[in-house]
């Protein structure tokens, strides 16, 4: 015999609740995905101004794997320090409740637990980098500038900014994590 729970419907939402318009239009009033890319703003390799993508279908441990496939490769080829890190690392934080909860279990292509590996590198990130738990969830994206920007009195170019959006990644499996140019 089946039941009803006890859940309380979600919040419908609104515009305001977005940190973009453009993000509202995507998701709806029920929050809903439609993205058919996540975005990792500012994650892609010193010189390379296009933004890093990865797919949406990704489930958390994916992305969790993506994140760690990108920090070792920013630590490791880029030579990144704390300041560019933490907000990949904060990504893997804010996925890895997720990864418990899903993928808490002893896998046998592992021998170990997801969770309990992502858990462990990221408490090596947090030791390695001088970074508390408390830091990665004060951690907030640089507010973007509203509106348009105050007239220059000779003109200049304009540099294209790359849209802040949020983050978290990859497939063990199939590591591939995608630029495109920002416009």
């Amino acid at each position: 015999m089946v039941s009803a729970l006890d859940i309380p419907v979600p919040p419908k939402y609104t515009s305001a609740d977005f940190r973009k318009g453009s993000y509202w239009s995507h998701r709806g009033k029920l929050d809903v995905p439609k993205e058919r890319f996540i975005s990792y703003p500012h994650a892609s390799p010193d010189g390379d101004g296009s933004m890093l993508l990865g797919w949406a279908g990704w489930d958390h441990r994916q992305q969790a794997h993506a994140l760690m496939t990108i920090i070792e490769d920013r630590t490791s080829r880029d030579g990144w320090d704390k300041d560019k890190l933490v907000p990949l690392i904060a990504g893997l934080a804010e996925v890895l409740p997720w990864v418990r909860q899903w993928h808490g279990d002893v896998d046998p292509a592992f021998g170990m637990s997801p969770a309990d590996a992502y858990a462990g590198y990221l408490e090596d990130q947090q030791l390695r980098h001088g970074v508390t738990a408390s830091d990665l969830i004060a951690w907030r994206p640089q507010p973007s500038g509203r509106g348009r920007r105050a007239a220059a009195s000779a003109p200049a170019s304009r540099a294209a900014t790359p849209p802040a959006s949020t983050a978290p990644g990859a497939d063990p499996v199939d590591t591939q994590v995608r630029h495109t140019s920002t416009p």
